[in-house]
Parts: C-alpha cells; structure tokens; sequence
C-alpha cells in the first residue's frame, strides 16, 4: 500500500494517540510533543490493542502485561528479551493532514 492520508493534525493533539482503519489494517498514530508517529495497533508479545494502552512521551504501553515500546524505532523498551519490534511506519506531515507510508 502507498503513501496514506491518514488524520488532520487537529485530530491528534500532543501526547495522545488516535486509531486509524486502512482497508484491514489498523494503525495507531501518536503525537509526541507536536512530531507524529505511527505504528502496528496490535502488541508484538500478545496480541493487545495499543490504540488502548497508554502514551507517556514517545513510549506506548501495552493494557495487558504492561510492555512498553518506542513508537520512534519500535524497540521495546520494558523487556529486552522481546523476540519482536513493533512495526512502525514512516510518518510525514505536509499541510496539517498525516501521511503514513504503509506497506
């Protein structure tokens, strides 16, 4: 899949995160401190929404176990035992809208 328009800017204010559909893809966008990210909606480790888990600067936090990721790389940052990255996306604004590169 092609570069997306995913969001306005205005729908992501900072240090929050908003959950997008995609065809079946589901994509999480988060703003930190006024730069935005994206990335996969489902944790590696079980499979948990992230959409509902929790953003404090640029590290989301799973609601389940509690495994915390960096939506900058996707490396997890509370188990280094993790067998698996999030998957995150390459993020442009141009224009107030939020582009994803998706694959």
């Amino acid at each position: 899949m092609p570069r997306t328009r995913v969001a306005a800017v205005a729908d992501v204010p900072p240090g929050h995160m908003r959950l997008v559909v995609i065809g079946q893809q589901k994509i999480v966008i988060y703003n930190c401190s006024g730069t935005l990210y994206a990335s996969e909606n489902t944790c590696p480790h079980l499979g948990a929404a992230l959409s509902e888990g929790v953003l404090i600067g640029t590290e989301v936090t799973c609601p389940w176990h509690h495994w915390s990721f960096d939506v900058t790389t996707g490396a997890c940052t509370s188990n280094p035992l993790a067998p698996k990255p999030l998957t995150v996306f390459p993020t442009t604004v141009e224009g107030g809208e939020v582009w994803v590169d998706l694959p």
